[in-house]
């Protein structure tokens, strides 16, 4: 009863809190809202007595250094949430008195790891279950016969990824297993994270810092964080509708890839981004796909469903919130399960990765050949996720627009032609003039260096978008740093992409050097790995001299045969060894020279 009473009496409390108050941490995002939610915790273990001692944040800070409890925040990021998270983690730790040291995981020395209490490691699966760019390394460390015994501390992981692929979040269950195998012990459950993290992360580490609190009580806290953090008025919770003033196809007809270069307007958004950043697209799924996927489980279209506490219909709600073209695993042993379907489990278990390249959810529907409730399928089905595009533009250049480069995606089974979901409604969907739903996706691993600076940039495909950008923003910047582009696609004649702008670029000298790969133009395909091995020598020179490099495309290939030639360059003209040319492109990485944007 006395519990009952105390929820009571905050219940009460908490909704006679100021209403500005309220509507500002309504409009908190994710990052905001990962600090708030350590600050809370620690708000929570604190007694009055230090809470009339509480101080500035400065103060919190200094009395850190004096804590008993070390913890070393470990972060693993590809395109820089895990980092974000990881900031957010220790700032909110060092407010409550903790001493809590950042670190990336390509810096952080093996032996350091027993100089802590607890280890907290955020980490991002890049690829087929790979570790991120700055986190091989030490992946390859922690697993090895050479990684130092852990008895006595503790730690935790926090794993994002995106189930669509098979490996889910397998960097951060290599990590957690690693540190358990030798010696630490989990303080809290690992926690595996899908692209839409941000509430699911907010509450593991509002856990964390509590279970922390368990262990050491918070020396400090500090007061009204929130109301002095600044929020952009959008983003992936609250997108701006935008309109889609152009969409140009660029490929020309003939081509084998049906590629599109759209411009839209951001103007009033307040939306801003830098070269190498991503726009988020949220788009609608097709009604055509929707309306098989009801006929086939026998569903009314109209049927009322509740969704994240809100009703609607499930007609709708498949449209606009549910995830009907990207499958996981955990849906299709569901299915699997009430169906009996051998096959369904046969796919889930050694057949997923190339089945999913040409399958989507109605596939897996007729395979089990069920009825569901319209609710029953909102419980197995995924939230819709929203799509990134490398933004191929200069808000400089551009002001208040933004431009993205896309191909059309689109893949047949026996069953039918299936549809990427943004690029079809992006493309075939919308019009000139049209809304779209988007936010601005910071890379903080993808960015320009100084003006004076070299830049050699690896973009096949729609890959050249961020380099787009890229010149736009040293063209208009007066930039010193030369520029040397290798771009690739089928053929020359349908498939240059932006073939007059860099033809401009060349002639004006914004553009040093370009090498293209058009890989049917001739009986053996040539690529733009094969046109940086052709060009080792001047690649080497460029390097020693301080220059950039940078990839952007298709991870499962391109990027991985592009790095092998990068090692092979390095290794034979610099007269290396294959460790010593690991260690330079180790240097590269850690100089941020080296950079890659793959999908």
């Amino acid at each position: 009863m006395k519990d009952r009473t105390s929820l009571q009496r905050a219940t009460a409390r908490f909704t006679n809190i100021d209403g500005d108050l309220l509507q500002k941490v309504s409009n908190l995002g994710p990052s905001e809202l990962l600090l708030l939610a350590g600050y809370c915790a620690g708000l929570a273990e604190t007694s009055p007595a230090q809470l009339s001692t509480v101080g500035t944040l400065a103060t919190a800070h200094e009395a850190s250094k004096d804590s008993s409890l070390k913890a070393l925040i470990l972060y693993a990021s590809q395109t820089g949430n895990a980092q974000a998270i990881a900031e957010n983690l220790q700032e909110s730790l060092e407010s409550s008195g903790y001493n809590a040291a950042l670190e990336s995981t390509l810096d952080i020395k093996l032996a350091k790891l027993n100089d802590y209490a607890l280890i907290v490691v955020i980490a991002s699966t890049h690829g087929e279950g790979e570790p991120p760019d700055d986190a091989i390394d030490f992946y390859e460390a922690v697993l090895s016969k050479k990684a130092p015994g852990l008895n006595g501390v503790k730690h935790a992981v926090l794993g994002l990824g995106d189930s669509s692929y098979e490996f889910f979040c397998q960097t951060a269950k290599d990590f957690d297993s690693a540190l358990s195998s030798l010696g630490s012990v989990p303080l809290i459950e690992r926690l595996d994270c899908d692209v839409d993290y941000q509430q699911e992360a907010v509450s593991w580490i509002t856990q964390l810092v509590a279970a922390i609190a368990e262990l050491q009580p918070p020396a400090l806290t500090t007061r009204a964080l929130a109301e002095n953090i600044i929020q952009f008025p959008y983003s992936k919770e609250k997108p701006f509708s935008a309109t889609v003033s152009i969409i140009q196809k660029l490929t020309a007809p003939g081509s084998i890839k049906d590629t599109y270069h759209l411009e839209i307007d951001l103007a009033g958004s307040g939306l801003s981004y830098r070269p190498g950043d991503a726009l988020g697209v949220w788009a609608d799924n097709d009604q055509i796909l929707v309306g098989e996927i009801l006929s086939q489980l026998s569903i009314d279209p109209q049927a009322s469903v509740t969704f994240k506490e809100e009703e609607c219909s499930i007609e709708n709600l498949l449209r606009q919130k549910l995830e009907i073209t990207l499958l996981n695993k955990g849906l299709i042993r569901e299915l699997a399960t009430l169906s009996g379907s051998q096959k369904l489990f046969d796919i889930a278990d050694t057949g997923y990765s190339e089945y999913i390249q040409n399958h989507q959810l109605i596939d897996v529907l007729k395979l089990a050949n069920i009825t569901l409730e319209a609710q029953e399928l909102v419980e197995i089905v995924k939230p819709l996720k929203p799509r990134l595009y490398s933004i191929s533009s200069s808000i400089d250049e551009n002001p208040e627009e933004v431009h993205i480069t896309l191909n059309h995606l689109e893949n047949e089974n026996q069953d039918g032609i299936r549809y990427g979901q943004a690029s079809h409604f992006l493309t075939r969907q919308l019009n000139e003039g049209d809304k779209v739903n988007v936010y601005v996706d910071h890379n903080k691993n993808f960015k320009l260096p100084p003006a004076d600076k070299a830049i050699i940039m690896i973009g096949p495909g729609t890959g050249i978008a961020p380099f787009r950008s890229f010149l736009q923003q040293r063209e208009g910047a007066e930039a010193k740093g030369r520029n040397w582009l290798f771009f690739g696609n089928p053929n020359f004649n349908t498939d240059f992409l932006y073939q007059t702008e860099l033809q401009k670029y060349l002639k004006s000298g914004l553009l040093t050097q370009l090498d293209v790969a058009f890989s049917r133009d001739q009986q053996k395909k040539i690529y733009v790995q094969d046109r940086l091995r052709q060009n080792a020598e001047q690649v080497w020179q460029w390097l020693e001299q301080g220059a950039y490099f940078y990839v952007c495309g298709d991870m499962s290939r391109m990027a991985k045969e592009v790095e092998l030639v990068l090692l092979q360059v390095i290794e034979q003209q610099g007269n290396k060894t294959q460790d010593q040319a690991k260690d330079y492109l180790k240097q590269m990485k850690q100089q941020a020279r080296y950079q890659r944007d793959v999908y």
